[in-house]
């Protein structure tokens, strides 16, 4: 059992404190297996949809195995805000929306995926920082330029999360968690080997519950009717999640390679507490999404050089918006008033009980041909098509229509070609790469008691780059890496949320040159302990970046004309002799600015773009034992702390001007 008490407030350190300790007995149920140090993070090597472990292509990426955090109570929200480069921004507690930022570029511009498929499509909806790390083996972390075996339309980077093994064994591993303001999180995990040619079977479950009432300053009237201030726990903000997965195939078999099929199923469901301010409490309104699927995995190899590879699955996924209480409530968590007989509705202009149904069917197939020696060509392809509708289960007055009952298509394409060479032994080592983006979209349109008419769209884009690796000498080397990267707006940003998102399908596709250069040191052995250590530099100079406002009780998406951002970013871990201490530290400055000179944020322009913060730092010691009680046992203390300078959370010069600056 572990348990975690965790603050973080902008402008300020937070710190953890952990100790914690491993049973006895690899393999056993409730046991951890932990890995050295020295594999914790390292540079990732990938090649197709084969396993992250073990393959040779220059990826400009990083790589962070889990066995170590089994012994720390961090989500894996926490382990991603201790990357350089990496800023991690949450409304509250487990299950709360989150802001990801990777280099400053935040939103859909960062992809996520599991097991080479995204993550919205692939059974865990609830986001990438509320994901059980019971499920999860190891993680990626593509900074700016994202390899074309994706198939993403990805901005800003790419987020891999790992769940299947190289070498599957038969296990079965099971793991609890506690923490503050009653956090609850159970996950298991089990696999099972029949025999010689790679038949399995695995599966995995998990339940997280979390009430998040912790005390928050919010307003009140007191006896004589004064606005005072009071410290009250947050209510209304509880999460549930559970689900699960099971798979069976058959990996890297001697005749055709790899084959299986994955079923999933999750769902979660959260209570929101305010409104977009903040400063008005809401009681009874909760979302949920429910998501159910199936993926077929394969890796053919055709003959010795050429091998095909992807996924294809369904999914279909429920999002539900409940909002029909009659009540206005305060921050103490009582109905102070009710409104007018007829009248319902805490966040709009009407009581609703909204479901939106995606049905999705997606591909992601590469097909790899080692043309020569040290030559190795790429073709890729990731269509997506969704279909949507919506069921508006509270009918509203008067026979109007709800315009989230509009029935919606969407058909996104990316395609990629790219050539790897290795020269000199492989000490010099380059990806040149192209992508074409595609997409087509078409919306009923809801006014009044139906359909007023059919709104179209659609885009093409083109994209490239390349990617240079050179060893300079032992584990030193220089990466250097540049992408002209497009993002297409997702269906969530052109056709919105229940409740939450007003649609705008006039929305333009993101756009982005993305530099990145960096000089590691990859492990260096001495007396003194084990060095490892990055630091590099990026630019992403980005046009028409879509950008979440938001207005009263709801949120739009707008496009932004030209943002840049210019950042330097570092890494080091050093390892004692024998593996007793060690020492892991990152920082990242960024300077994220308007470069718009016109559009609705050219007043703007020139200011530093809100919500992300200049400076942010991590630093984390360990101190480990090993073999107390038994060869296998491991206790461990923790101690990890984290920075984040200050930031604005609207335009910096409308705050200036509040504040009577000239």
């Amino acid at each position: 059992m572990k348990f975690n008490t965790h603050r973080s407030m902008p402008g300020s350190w937070s710190t953890i404190l952990l100790v914690c300790a491993a049973a006895p007995g690899p393999g056993a149920v409730g046991s951890t297996q932990t890995a050295s140090s020295s594999d914790d993070v390292e540079r990732i090597e990938v090649r197709g949809q084969r396993s992250l472990r073990d393959r040779e292509t220059p990826e400009a990426a990083t790589r962070i195995r889990f066995e170590r955090f089994e012994l720390e109570a961090a989500d894996l929200g926490e382990i991603l805000a201790r990357q350089e480069g990496v800023v991690l921004q949450r409304r509250g507690g487990l299950g709360s929306e989150i802001r990801l930022s990777l280099n400053g570029l935040s939103g859909d511009a960062v992809r996520f995926f599991i097991d080479g498929i995204p993550l919205d499509l692939g059974g865990l909806p609830a986001g990438i920082a509320n994901i059980p790390l019971g499920i999860i083996d190891e993680l990626v972390v593509h900074r700016g330029v994202v390899p074309t075996r994706l198939g993403a339309d990805a901005l800003g980077g790419a987020i891999e999360l790992v769940t299947r093994a190289e070498f599957l064994e038969t296990k079965l591993s099971a793991s609890y968690v506690a923490g503050s303001f009653g956090t609850h999180r159970v996950a298991v995990t089990g696999s099972h080997v029949f025999d010689d040619d790679g038949f399995f079977v695995r599966a995995y479950g998990f339940f997280d519950a979390a009430e998040n009432d912790y005390d928050i300053d919010a307003p009140v009237i007191d006896a004589s009717g004064r606005d005072t201030i009071e410290s009250l726990p947050r209510f209304n903000d509880d999460f549930e999640s559970y689900g699960g997965s099971a798979e069976v195939g058959w990996a890297e078999h001697p005749s055709f390679g790899t084959l299986t099929l994955r079923g999933y199923y999750s769902r979660f469901t959260k209570g929101q507490p305010t409104d977009t301010t903040g400063s008005i409490a809401i009681g009874e309104v909760e979302r949920s999404v429910d998501v159910v699927g199936g993926v077929l995995r394969f890796d053919i190899p055709i003959d010795e050089q050429v091998s095909f590879a992807g996924n294809l699955g369904l999914a279909r996924a429920e999002r539900s918006f409940l909002d029909v209480s009659n009540c206005i409530y305060n921050f103490l968590g009582d109905c102070a008033r009710t409104q007018p007989q007829g009248v319902a509705g805490e966040l709009g202009d009407f009581a609703s009980d909204l479901a939106q149904t995606n049905l999705s069917t997606f591909l992601r197939a590469t097909l790899e041909w080692e043309v020569a020696d040290d030559h190795t060509l790429r073709l890729s392809a990731a269509p997506t098509l969704t279909f949507s509708s919506g069921d508006q289960r509270e009918p509203l007055t008067g026979g109007i229509k709800d315009p989230g009952e509009a029935d919606r298509r969407l058909l996104t394409a990316v395609a990629g070609v790219d050539y790897e060479l290795r020269l000199f032994d492989e000490r010099l080592t380059t990806v040149v790469f192209g992508k074409g983006y595609a997409q087509q979209g078409e919306t009923d349109v809801i006014a009044g008691m139906g359909v007023a008419g059919t709104n179209t769209f659609d885009s093409l884009d083109p994209g490239g780059g390349v990617f240079l690796r050179w060893v300079l000498v032992g584990p030193l080397a220089i990466e250097a890496s540049y992408e002209y990267a497009t993002r297409l707006p997702n269906e969530t940003e052109l056709f919105g949320t229940p409740g939450q998102v007003e649609p705008n399908t006039g929305l333009r596709p993101e756009r982005s040159h993305n530099g990145n250069a960096a000089l590691k040191l990859e492990s260096w052995a001495a007396p003194w302990g084990q060095l490892r250590g990055r630091i590099g530099g990026f630019v992403r100079d980005a046009e028409d970046l879509i950008f979440l406002v938001g207005e009263g009780l709801l949120f739009t998406y707008a496009n932004v004309d030209s943002v840049r951002n210019v950042g330097a970013e570092s890494a080091l871990t050093w390892i004692s002799p024998g593996r007793y201490f060690s020492l892991d530290a990152s920082v990242t400055h960024q300077d994220f600015r308007n470069t718009s000179t016109g559009g609705p944020f050219g007043e703007f322009s020139g200011d530093r773009i809100p919500n992300i913060p200049a400076t942010t730092a991590a630093l984390a010691a360990r101190l480990r034992f090993s073999g107390l009680l038994q060869n296998e046992d491991v206790l461990q203390l923790a101690w990890v702390t984290r920075y984040v300078d200050e930031f604005f959370v609207s335009w910096e010069s409308t705050v200036a001007l509040k504040r009577g600056s000239p």
